[in-house]
Parts: C-alpha cells; sequence; structure tokens
C-alpha cells in the first residue's frame, strides 16, 4: 500500500518569491478532513540541499506537521496538509540561521510557518504524483511533485526528491535574488514516515 506527503519550503525555507501576481493570502482555515495516518516524527526528515558562492551545503526541518487521509486503492480521494514552522530551519551553519528569519529571506517573524495542502493525488505508473499549492511568505504559489511509498504492516515510508526555485516566493530579495550568492534552486528531499491509523 502507498499513501502521500509533502511538503515541501520547502526549503521550504528556501522556497518564496514576491511581486509576482495572481498572489493570494496565506490560508487561516485548518484541515477539515479525518486523516488515517499518524506521523512518527523522529523517523521523518524534510531536508534540503543548495549552493552558496558555488559551494553545497545540506539542512533541514527539524519540526513539521502532516495531516494524511490516503486511500491506495482511490487516491484521487486522498487529501494532505502539510505546515512547518520557519523557526526549525537549521542551514548548517550559525550564520545562515541566524539571518534566514529576516525579510530579505523568511520574514518569518511576520510569516511563521509554511503551508502546503494537496489539490489532488493520482498513481503515476509505480509512483505518484501530487498537485498542491505551498504558501510562504505571504505568497501560495502551485507546486507538484513525484514521490514513492512502501507500506509494511500499517507502516508507510514515503519519499520524495524534487527542485524548486526559490524565487517564486521571494526567498532572498535584492541582492540575494540572483545566482551570484546563493542557488535559485533548491532540492528537497522528504521522507516520512507515518504509521495507519488501527
Amino acid at each position: 500500500m502507498r499513501f502521500v506527503i509533502l511538503i515541501s519550503l520547502l526549503f521550504i525555507s528556501a522556497l518564496n518569491l514576491a511581486g509576482c501576481s495572481g498572489e493570494e493570502p496565506i490560508a487561516d482555515d485548518v484541515p477539515t478532513f479525518e486523516p488515517n495516518y499518524t506521523v512518527v516524527a523522529e523517523e521523518s526528515r524534510l531536508g534540503f540541499s543548495a549552493t552558496q558562492e558555488g559551494v553545497g551545503f545540506t539542512g533541514e526541518f527539524t519540526e513539521f506537521d502532516a495531516t494524511i487521509l490516503f486511500d491506495p486503492a482511490a487516491p484521487e480521494t486522498s487529501q494532505v496538509w502539510v505546515t512547518v514552522p520557519l523557526s526549525s530551519f537549521d542551514g548548517g551553519s550559525t550564520d545562515r540561521n541566524s539571518n534566514v528569519s529576516s525579510n530579505i529571506w523568511f520574514d518569518s517573524r511576520r510569516f511563521p510557518t509554511a503551508t502546503f495542502k494537496t489539490d489532488s493525488l493520482r498513481a503515476d505508473g509505480d509512483a505518484y504524483l501530487a498537485n498542491g499549492t505551498l504558501t510562504l511568505k505571504g505568497l501560495t504559489k502551485p507546486v507538484s511533485f513525484a514521490f514513492n511509498i512502501e507500506e509494511t504492516d500499517g507502516r508507510a515510508v514515503m519519499t520524495a526528491e524534487f527542485p524548486i526555485n526559490r524565487t517564486r516566493w521571494n526567498i532572498g530579495q535584492d541582492p540575494w535574488n540572483t545566482e551570484e550568492y546563493v542557488g535559485l534552486n533548491v532540492m528537497l528531499d522528504i521522507r516520512v514516515v507515518a504509521d495507519r491509523t488501527p
């Protein structure tokens, strides 16, 4: 059996672009569906990799929560809602961690949480495809990604790896909005372990 989830800043810390048309306010609602999986936080990871001045680095969001409703027999009826406290960003250095909350980057004092919600899920060969929206720094943008799931004895492991362009959510404003200092693309590396609710 298989199930799904993201999330996505997303570097989810590194995702966000400003000044684009089609901006939408951050959703203030909450999931209305009943989940059938519970995330095993200590075995799950929302990681990312990026480059700074041409040198690669990795990091993660040490906290996130996911509400998951998934039916492998009818994935189109599934729903996933992920929230990520941006204060849990760990970029692997004191300098990155101390600067990322500024308005140039996440502006996490005004926008403390990133949210990913699925619009649709479907089977895609041996994998699945999730289409949804990521809300970050006051902007809501579409995100699509493929993922794999393996389930054994009621425990499901979802994995996904895909790039996002941080400037879509205005993450890294001038002069940080070019490749000169920090790469535009952030690779998300997601592993979600979840137990099926009895």
